[in-house]
């Protein structure tokens, strides 16, 4: 298969450039990180990376990202002459990426392909895909999605990835943040922690292995990057809510986390 592109600085974008490389794919890259070159975000690369490219894997960080990626500096959604199919591999808003379907041309197709599994797992093709879009689209990138993930889930159309891997996370965030809570109740009534973190156990979305739960995970081990994660991961949930739920401000769950970090550094 040719006309393979990774382009984004998401965290796991060298991990699958490396793992279809070594399948045997000749894939383009563009801004994965900075140093070696392969940060160079210049109009010369972005044209050069646009040349033949048919299937353009974006793994942003963000949702400013994508917008440069696809609309605003690099214009791929609409430069990329030759693109048919445009595959998310990030974890975005729903909304924000259902949205998308209206603002690309009708003869690329859409996949989103958020991914379940951190950095170790990536690196060995042990990722876990949620896929949305057309089934046959889907078949068809069977070979490119084998070395990057030991599973694929497909959970419908466009866009029903995202939401599934959204509230899969918010499932995660939120157990890790009123867990904490109950710790915190536990201390002050003089119980150990330990105990009730053996009670309560760590189950890990899934994951064969306990180092492969998402950063967020580990109680007492938070870091900014992780905190900021949960936080993030619980908004995308609350803005795929239905109107008129009723929604708890996830600033709530920030202000317990850092504040056990803070308790746990003394």
């Amino acid at each position: 298969m040719d006309g393979i592109g990774i382009a984004g600085s998401g965290r796991i974008a060298r991990s699958l450039t490396a793992r279809l490389t070594e399948a045997g794919f000749n894939v383009a890259t563009f801004g994965l990180t900075a140093g070696d070159g392969a940060g160079d975000r210049s109009a010369r690369a972005a044209q050069r990376f646009s040349a033949g490219l048919r299937t353009l894997i974006l793994v942003p960080a963000d949702i400013a990202e994508t917008e440069a990626l696809l609309f605003e500096e690099q214009r791929f959604a609409r430069d990329a002459k030759s693109l048919t199919t445009l595959v998310i591999a990030a974890t975005l808003s729903p909304r924000y990426v259902r949205a998308l379907r209206g603002r690309i041309d009708a003869r690329i197709v859409l996949i989103d392909a958020p991914v379940v599994g951190n950095g170790r797992a990536a690196d060995e093709g042990r990722l876990t895909l949620f896929l949305g879009g057309p089934q046959d689209r889907i078949e068809a990138l069977a070979p490119v999605f084998a070395p990057i993930a030991r599973k694929t889930i497909r959970m419908g159309s466009f866009g029903a990835a995202m939401a599934a891997k959204v509230m899969n996370d918010f499932l995660a965030a939120t157990t890790t943040a009123v867990t904490r809570i109950a710790l915190d109740w536990a201390e002050a009534q003089g119980i150990e922690e330990a105990r009730i973190v053996e009670l309560a156990g760590r189950g890990g979305e899934g994951n064969d292995r306990p180092e492969d739960m998402p950063t967020f995970c580990p109680i007492g081990q938070q870091t900014e990057e992780s905190i900021t994660m949960l936080v993030t991961e619980v908004e995308h949930a609350f803005d795929s809510a239905l109107a008129g739920a009723h929604l708890t401000p996830p600033r709530a769950f920030e202000d317990a986390m850092r504040n056990s970090k803070a308790r746990h550094l003394h």
